[in-house]
This record gives structure tokens, C-alpha cells and sequence, in this order.
């Protein structure tokens, strides 16, 4: 009888974990503008606690990042994206990790790479 009420507590706390563990995902606006930051943000960001997985689409910025919840939050996300130099939505990113960044991550240095649409 102790066995069962034992493999049945295991059961019972396995689904109540399983319920708090449900991973979400959020798409962030940075300011990212090249390669050198994609790497950046994603090798930064998959060191935070409860993230799975992160990408970046260069194109529109968006940082999309798929987070277990209950061990992170966006509002912890978006703040890790500022300490490594950039903007996360409306969050302005840490004037002194900006300043550390390649000038190629900097705003404005792929103005000049676009070719012309004419």
C-alpha cells in the first residue's frame, strides 16, 4: 500500500510540475543591425535561466525567445537584452554596454550597405 501511495504522490507532483513548466514564447524588438549581433544576443540570451531557445530575425529585429515560465518572465528578458547593449520594445538599452559594442553593431553602420532601389 505504501508503494502505491508513493508512485502515485511521484505521479502527482510529475503533473503539477509539468503544469508550472509550460514554455511561452515572446517576439522582442531590439535594435539589433548586423550578423556580429545576432551571435551576440542569442549566445547571451541562452545563458539566461528558462530560456530554450532564442533567434533573431535580422530583417525585423525581433527576438523571438521561447522561455519556461515560472523561471523567467519578458520583463527579465527584455532587461537581459539592455545589459548586453541593445533595446528591448520600449526599454532603452545600458549607455555603457552600448559603448562596448562593435561599431558594426552600433546604430546607423549598415546605413551605407543597402543597395540602391532604383
Amino acid at each position: 500500500m505504501t508503494m502505491k501511495k508513493l508512485l502515485l504522490s511521484l505521479f502527482v507532483f510529475t503533473l503539477a510540475f509539468a503544469a508550472q513548466a509550460q514554455v511561452k514564447n515572446i517576439g522582442i524588438q531590439t535594435s539589433a543591425v548586423c550578423e556580429m549581433c545576432k551571435d551576440r544576443l542569442e549566445k547571451d540570451l541562452t545563458f539566461e535561466k528558462g530560456v530554450k531557445s532564442v533567434n533573431l530575425d535580422l530583417e525585423t529585429k525581433v527576438l523571438n525567445i521561447a522561455y519556461i515560465d515560472g523561471k523567467t518572465n519578458p520583463d527579465v528578458l527584455r532587461k537581459r537584452i539592455t545589459m548586453v547593449g541593445y533595446n528591448a520594445d520600449s526599454l532603452k538599452r545600458n549607455p555603457a554596454a552600448y559603448e562596448k559594442l562593435d561599431p558594426c553593431c552600433k546604430d546607423g553602420a549598415h546605413v551605407d550597405d543597402k543597395p540602391d532601389q532604383k
